[in-house]
């Protein structure tokens, strides 16, 4: 674990990146990535990362994004990412929740609404399946 103010990862995978600072991955890979500033990936990918400012991926991948700032997206593929802004270009996203986002030629599987709704009935459905088993196991 290696901290300092800005990281630049170039064809290589490490498995924990945590700077105060900016990160950036070119032809790198890696299993976590948290910036205190902002984020960039050019032919990269990571399991999960998060940003505090604003995070541009083009010809990358993630599994889980959260961003802090605005995140700008170009034939990128993430499996679930949280950010106040979005601007997205021939990408696919799992989930998205944003407060605002652009879309061009992308796919978005669940949107903000779309998740929020999912969050909903998931919680609902734990909620009254504890009501009942908590009954049939009382009496």
């Amino acid at each position: 674990m290696d901290e300092s103010k800005a990281h630049e990862i170039t064809q290589g995978f490490v498995p924990l990146v945590r700077a105060e600072g900016d990160v950036s991955l070119h032809d790198a890979g890696g299993m976590a990535v948290i910036a205190g500033g902002n984020a960039a990936f050019h032919d990269a990918g990571c399991g999960m990362f998060v940003a505090g400012g604003d995070v541009s991926m083009s010809n990358a991948g993630a599994g889980q994004m959260l961003v802090g700032g605005t995140a700008e997206l170009s034939n990128a593929a993430v499996g679930g990412m949280l950010t106040g802004e979005a601007s997205v270009s021939e990408s696919r996203i799992g989930m998205l929740l944003a407060g605002k986002a652009s879309l061009e030629d992308s796919t978005v599987v669940l949107g903000t609404q779309q998740a929020a709704a999912l969050g909903v009935a998931g919680g609902l459905t734990v909620f009254l399946l504890s009501r009942l088993f908590r009954r049939s196991t009382a009496g």
